[in-house]
C-alpha cells in the first residue's frame, strides 16, 4: 500500500523556481517558515510534513516505514505538484531522506542541499548497536509519553549550542512535545540510521550541485561533511558560523542568504 500524498503548505509563487524542504526528525514542515519567508520573492517555497510528522499520519500506524517508501512518497508529492525538476532540501532526518531521493530518483532533483545528515553508518554493528538503542528509545517513548524523552533528546551533546539559547531551545522543546508518541515512536525505530541504508558508496552517483551544510559548532557533522564532499562530483561545502545541529533554526538569516546564492548560481 503506497502512502498517502504528503501534506504540504506552500510560500511564494508558483512560478518561481521550485525548492522543496524536508525537516527533522519531530520536526514539522513549519520548521522552515522562517527560511521560506525570507525566499519566497525568489523561489516558491514547498514546506511538506514527512511521514508520521505534524498531519502526515493519515495512514495505518502498523504500515511499515522505509527509506525506499518515503523516498517514493516524496516522488509522488513532486508528481502531484507538476514539477518536472525541484531544488531539495533536506535538514537531518530530512537529509537522509533527500540523499536517499536524489540517489534513486536524480531526474526529479535539480540541485541538492544537505543540511545536518549523515549519510549512513558503513559498520555493521554499528548499525545494529544504533538500531537496538533507537528501539529501547521507542519503547521509552510509548511507556514514559514524549515530555521525558523531549528533554532528554535535547540533552544529546549534538544540540550543545542551544543550551546558550534557553528560549530558542524551550521553544523547540514545546513544539516537539506536541507529537503524537506512537508515531515518534515508529519513526525512530523504523527510520532509525541503524535501518537506513549505508550511501557512502554512492554518493558519487550524484550528478546534480548539491551544498553540504554544517554548523561550526557541531563538529560531528563538519567532519562528515567534510567525508561527504570528498566523495560527491559536484559539492560545495559551507560551515555556518555561530550555529550548531540546528543551523535553519539557529541562524535562519544567514542560512537563507547562503542558500539564495547557492541556488541561485545554479
Amino acid at each position: 500500500m503506497a502512502l498517502p500524498i504528503w501534506p504540504y503548505q506552500t510560500i511564494g509563487d508558483s512560478y518561481r523556481p521550485a525548492i522543496i524542504f524536508l525537516h527533522g526528525f519531530m520536526g514539522a514542515g513549519t520548521d522552515w517558515l522562517s527560511t521560506a519567508k525570507n525566499l519566497a520573492d525568489y523561489f516558491y517555497c514547498i514546506l511538506p510534513d514527512l511521514p508520521g510528522h505534524g498531519w502526515n499520519t493519515g495512514f495505518p500506524l502498523n504500515h511499515p516505514l522505509d527509506f525506499e517508501t518515503v523516498a517514493d512518497g516524496l516522488r509522488q508529492l513532486i508528481d502531484r505538484l507538476g514539477l518536472t525538476q525541484t531544488h531539495l532540501v533536506g535538514y537531518s532526518l530530512g537529509g537522509r531522506i533527500a540523499l536517499y531521493t536524489a540517489i534513486c530518483y536524480p531526474q526529479l532533483i535539480s540541485t541538492l542541499v544537505i543540511e545536518s545528515a549523515n549519510p549512513g553508518l558503513e559498520d555493521e554493528s554499528a548499525r545494529r548497536s544504533r538500531a537496538g538503542l533507537d528501539d529501547q528509545r521507542a519503547e521509552q517513548i510509548v511507556a514514559q509519553g514524549l515530555d521525558a524523552f523531549v528533554e532528554q533528546w535535547y540533552q544529546l551533546d549534538l544540540f550543545r549550542s542551544l543550551q546558550t539559547r534557553p528560549e530558542l531551545l524551550d521553544s523547540i522543546k514545546v513544539r516537539r512535545k506536541k507529537n503524537d508518541p506512537h508515531w515518534t515512536a515508529k519513526i525512530i525505530r523504523e527510520l532509525s540510521p541503524g535501518r537506513q541504508p549505508p550511501l557512502w558508496d554512492r554518493l558519487d552517483s550524484l550528478p546534480m550541485p548539491t551544498l553540504l551544510l554544517a554548523g561550526a559548532l557541531d563538529p560531528a557533522y563538519t567532519a562528515i561533511v567534510t567525508q561527504m564532499g570528498q566523495k560527491i562530483r559536484q559539492a560545495t561545502i559551507e560551515i555556518v558560523p555561530d550555529a550548531g545541529h540546528n543551523i535553519h533554526l539557529e541562524q535562519p538569516e544567514t542560512l537563507s542568504q547562503v542558500l539564495r546564492e547557492f541556488l541561485q548560481k545554479k
